[in-house]
């Protein structure tokens, strides 16, 4: 089959090698960076923690629970929700929490909603950091629960190594079903490839609900920027715009289970297909050379499984090279993820390893191509790709 489709055989190999290569890297990185063990318990550091909100009223509550019932000193850290046009009670639930819990620094802004078309996201946390009073800005999102020592371990490094940025690694949990059981693996391995990229000067992702970055650092680049063509993404490009401006040590990873923040895998297709979707339509709005790489690396790798797969039942011969090509694949990525859910204590996600790799190019290709095409939903909200006026 090669012999008569030499070209397409020649750029498959390539390809191939070229994502072995990626995936090794970003394994080495992860297994070479250490955990950090905290050791203080006198701090200095003055911190808001960001919570943008927008119709949670069933979550917000155990979130902001878990902010008051952290060890960090309660006069060093303030808390400041930021309603971004909730049609439900969230904007209600907060201003009771924060009347009951007048021994905690709480603040609660409401954004108006004037236009649909409004950059979202980065619209609430810019201006919830125009508020903020405080030298270390960490976000999370309204619907994540976080153990007692999140703000400590995170202060504790950051006296430690004054980063401009600080990524921290996120989990799912509550997961039932083996859709959801899917997603914590596929996403877990997105967190080690991030941790492994930023050991090795390379940052191509980070989360915004496990976020830390100085305030000071965040005007000095021009917050979010130029990018509110796109409703998210106030993430990876202020990653990228500081690691631009500050170079890439200014960047890291906090490897520490207590610095672990959780959040719940969707539940439907069509809540997992919208947040995917969102994520793809951002690459448009990326600039940095690692990350476009890898991107199509990782998505051609998969669509050249998928047409090998497909193919196969046209041309059988495809199908033993396909065999083999997926199992070359499941053993590259086998040590990342056996590292990860080893870190994560969710040894027991590794059962879904090889039937994640059957479905994944499925997915991936389906998601790639959707997110650059099509209109999609957000918070209830539509969102066109297209630059917002």
């Amino acid at each position: 089959m090669c012999t008569d489709n030499y070209i397409f055989c020649l750029f498959f190999t390539i390809i191939g090698i070229a994502y072995i290569l990626i995936i090794l890297t970003y394994t080495f990185g992860w297994f070479s960076l250490k955990k950090f063990k905290t050791k203080k318990n006198t701090f200095s550091t003055k911190i808001s923690v960001i919570i943008p909100a927008r119709n949670e009223e069933e979550k917000i509550v155990n979130s902001l629970n878990d902010l008051i019932n952290q060890d960090y000193p309660k006069g060093l850290f303030e808390i400041i929700v930021i309603d971004d046009s909730s049609t439900d009670n969230t904007f209600s639930l907060v201003y009771n929490f924060k009347k009951t819990n007048k021994s905690h620094r709480i603040k609660l802004i409401k954004l108006k909603e004037k236009k649909v078309v409004l950059p979202y996201k980065k619209k609430a946390i810019s201006m919830a950091i125009q508020k903020s009073e405080c030298e270390l800005i960490i976000s999370t999102d309204a619907d994540c629960r976080i153990g007692p020592k999140w703000i400590s371990t995170i202060a504790e490094y950051y006296e430690t190594y004054k980063p401009k940025i600080i990524v921290g690694p996120v989990s799912f949990f509550n997961e039932e079903s083996l859709f959801e059981k899917f997603q914590s693996l596929e996403f877990l391995s997105l967190i080690a490839s991030t941790a492994g990229a930023i050991k090795l000067g390379k940052p191509i992702m980070c989360n915004g609900a496990n976020l830390a970055y100085q305030k000071d650092a965040f005007y000095k680049v021009g917050g979010f920027g130029t990018k509110d063509m796109f409703a998210s993404g106030d993430d990876v490009f202020l990653l990228l715009k500081l690691k631009k401006h500050f170079g890439s040590r200014a960047v890291r990873f906090l490897k520490n289970n207590d610095a672990v923040v959780y959040t719940e895998a969707k539940k439907s297709f069509k809540e997992l297909y919208s947040q995917r979707v969102r994520w793809s339509s951002k690459s448009k709005g990326y600039k940095d050379i690692t990350i476009l790489s890898v991107a199509i690396i990782v998505y051609f790798l998969n669509l050249s499984l998928l047409v090998c797969l497909i193919g196969s039942l046209i041309f059988p011969d495809l199908l033993i090279p396909a065999i083999i090509l997926f199992f070359i694949k499941f053993l590259v990525d086998l040590p990342i993820l056996i590292g990860i859910t080893h870190f994560m204590k969710r040894y027991k996600l590794l059962f879904f390893g090889l039937p994640l790799l059957i479905i994944y190019p499925f997915y991936i290709v389906f998601i790639g191509a959707l997110g650059n095409l099509v209109k999609y939903h957000w918070k209830g909200r539509p969102v066109k790709n297209q630059k917002f006026k």
